[in-house]
C-alpha cells in the first residue's frame, strides 16, 4: 500500500487497505501464472493509484491454478472512477497475456528492471 499511497497517512493507507479487502473477499484478485491484480475503489484517493513488483513469502495468495502469487499489480481508483478502474484492469489483462512479457517479469532481478520490463512492453 505504501508504494501506491508513498505520502498516505495511517488512516488512508487504511482505508485503501479496506477497499483492496472488500474486493478481495469477492473473489480472488490471483488470476494465475503467478500473477495478481488486488484492485479496489475507494475514497481514500482521489485519482489512480498504482503499484508493482514481484513479492515472496505470501505462500496463502494462490490462484485457482494453484501457482503461488509471483508478480502483482495493486491498482487503487476512487470509488466515483469505475469507467477508470476498468480500463487499468483490462489494460493490464491484455499485457499479462502475453507469456514472454510474464516471463520476463518474473525474472526481474530489481524494482528497475521489472519497470523497464513494463515499459518496454507499453511502447510496443
Amino acid at each position: 500500500m505504501e508504494l501506491a499511497l508513498p505520502e498516505g497517512d495511517p488512516a488512508v493507507l487504511d482505508a485503501a487497505f479496506q477497499g483492496v479487502l472488500l474486493r478481495e473477499a469477492e473473489v480472488s484478485t490471483a488470476i494465475g501464472d503467478g500473477l495478481a491484480v488486488p484492485h479496489g475503489r475507494t475514497e481514500a484517493v482521489t485519482g489512480i493509484r498504482m503499484a508493482a513488483g514481484i513479492v515472496e513469502g505470501v505462500e496463502d495468495y494462490a490462484a485457482p491454478d494453484g501457482v503461488a502469487v509471483r508478480a502483482c499489480f495493486l491498482v487503487l481508483t476512487p470509488e466515483s472512477g469505475a469507467g477508470v478502474h476498468l480500463k487499468v484492469l483490462g489494460r493490464l489483462a491484455r499485457l499479462m497475456r502475453d507469456d514472454a512479457l510474464r516471463s520476463a517479469l518474473m525474472r526481474a532481478s530489481s524494482a528497475v528492471e521489472f519497470a523497464a520490463v513494463l515499459a518496454r512492453a507499453e511502447a510496443a
